[in-house]
């Protein structure tokens, strides 16, 4: 398969993913930002896919995924991608980044619960899914098992990830918190609902066991 095609099945991948439950990121109202997910269909359907009165626009429009790509995806990042056959149904990826750059990308400060210097080298755990009729056999915590596994090799002692656990917690949440171990290190304020995770990459692996 040529690059240009498994550029574009990745991009088509994640956004099938997000559109899915528990993220529902599928189209939105250019509005008011309402969004709404693949299992809202039949009633976006039987409102000519229209919200305040204006037509809903994609969530991830493919350029901007595209561009996310290019941009996230570089030599340092760790990336794997799980096939079935010659289709992708999941994709990890992640990179090394100095904590008071990722502090800035991400908006909000967190290296008070940390207790170590700026200049530290951390694992930001970007991205991760697999499509849903896939999901349940193991495809994500091998991908991030490997990815883990990356970080490792690269020296880096611990990982940061930003996920979401208001209105309500997503599955990447309650992963990460229930059977990873990570802790909250900040919350965005208002009602944002996204939250940074941290932890020692120490000890991790076990955690991932099969």
């Amino acid at each position: 398969m040529s690059d240009i095609l498994l550029t574009a099945q990745l991009v088509e991948c994640y956004r099938d993913v997000f559109a899915d439950s528990p993220w529902n990121e599928w189209l939105k109202c250019p509005k008011c930002q309402k969004y709404f997910g693949r299992d809202d269909s039949g009633f976006l359907a039987s409102q000519k896919f229209r919200h305040c009165d204006v037509s809903l626009i994609d969530f991830w429009p493919r350029e901007q995924v595209l561009s996310d790509l290019y941009y996230e995806i570089t030599e340092k990042t760790s990336c794997w991608i799980a096939m079935d056959k010659s289709k992708i149904v999941g994709f990890s990826w992640g990179y090394p980044i100095f904590l008071a750059d990722l502090e800035e990308k991400l908006g909000i400060s967190f290296s008070n619960n940390l207790q170590i210097k700026k200049d530290t080298l951390l694992a930001y755990q970007d991205e991760a899914g697999v499509l849903s009729e896939y999901r349940g056999q193991k495809i994500a915590k091998a991908m991030v098992a490997h990815r883990l596994d990356d970080f490792i090799t690269q020296g880096i002692e611990v990982g940061i990830v930003r996920t979401r656990q208001s209105p309500e917690p997503s599955i990447t949440f309650l992963w990460y918190t229930e059977k990873l171990g990570y802790k909250i290190l900040a919350t965005y304020p208002g009602d944002d609902g996204r939250v940074i995770l941290g932890r020692e990459l120490d000890g991790l692996k076990a955690s991932l066991s099969f």
